[in-house]
């Protein structure tokens, strides 16, 4: 009995991985499919006729497969599902038609299945997105090139392994600036084209080609780079995160409770503001610039 829970356990992650992967507009050929499921492509298409049972269109473009969005429908009504109020109501109208019997026993399972379904696949597709974005953070603070796997550019309609020098999210966290050495100049790549992420054992080698357009980092933009460490509190550490999104690519966490920030900022009085809001929450490891700004602050302060 364990083993046959655990391999219905594998079948079931494997569709909710299928679903992911299907999802967005990048889509993957059944071998690369069976590779990344670790199955076969007879076992593939079984699990199309099942996504097909749940309500999911899948559709077949340039020898590609992915989850089929319905034109002309609200998000909440995609892949055939139902939001949490259409499934009350129907359950109140489905089960005011009598007794049970069972087809009125399938409908309710139906119902339960699509809802739950279409809730579980789209937190996984945000998971997914958010890992990306760690790792793809990852080759950013460690100053490594990254291989974006499966990288679907839409404009060739090719899918293909891109090696790249990371450099920067943009503002939205749905694209990164970065470098590619084969190329030898700056692009941008969506995130949910990547397929996966890998963080190399190489380093940049391109570090003074990096070019971005302005970007505001606390508030302010400007050519000036200041280098400044901050050990934070836990405190400090959530609402820097909350409230300057920008920052998160330098900010990382040592030891499950060591908070810090390592990066470099276009001015001073933006990052200064917000340290000097937290006083005892923040302590600045490197930084002499930043450190006379405070300190010249504080001189001025009087209360």
């Amino acid at each position: 009995m364990a083993e046959s829970s655990s391999i219905e356990q594998q079948k079931i992650l494997r569709i909710f991985k299928m679903i992911n992967l299907l999802q967005g507009n990048i889509g993957k050929p059944v071998h690369r499919l069976a590779e990344l499921l670790g199955t076969d492509e007879r076992t593939i298409y079984r699990y199309f006729k099942l996504l097909e049972a749940l309500g999911f269109e899948v559709v077949k473009e340039f020898s590609k497969y992915k989850i089929q969005e319905k034109p002309g429908m609200e998000h909440s009504m995609n892949y055939g599902s139902f939001s949490q109020e259409e499934s009350q109501y129907l359950h109140k109208l489905i089960e005011s038609q009598g007794n049970a019997n069972l087809l009125r026993d399938s409908l309710l399972q139906k119902i339960e299945v699509r809802s739950e379904v279409k809730k579980g696949t789209e937190q996984l597709f945000r998971a997914n997105l958010g890992r990306l974005v760690d790792e793809i953070g990852q080759g950013i603070q460690s100053k490594r090139l990254i291989w974006l796997k499966d990288y679907y550019s839409l404009s060739s309609d090719t899918t293909s392994d891109r090696l790249v020098e990371p450099v920067a999210f943009t503002s939205n966290y749905e694209a990164i600036h970065c470098f590619e050495p084969e190329s030898k100049s700056m692009k941008i790549f969506k995130i949910e084209r990547i397929g996966e992420v890998v963080v190399s054992q190489d380093g940049w080698q391109n570090e003074n080609k990096h070019k971005l357009p302005e970007q505001q980092l606390f508030g302010f933009t400007g050519k000036n780079r200041f280098t400044v460490k901050l050990k934070l509190s836990k405190k400090a550490y959530q609402l820097m995160m909350e409230e300057h999104p920008n920052a998160r690519p330098f900010m990382f966490i040592k030891n499950r409770n060591q908070y810090y920030f390592n990066g470099e900022i276009p001015q001073l009085p933006g990052l200064g503001r917000f340290i000097l809001g937290l006083p005892g929450e923040i302590k600045v490891e490197e930084g002499e610039e930043m450190k006379a700004y405070l300190n010249e602050q504080l001189q001025r302060s009087n209360f």
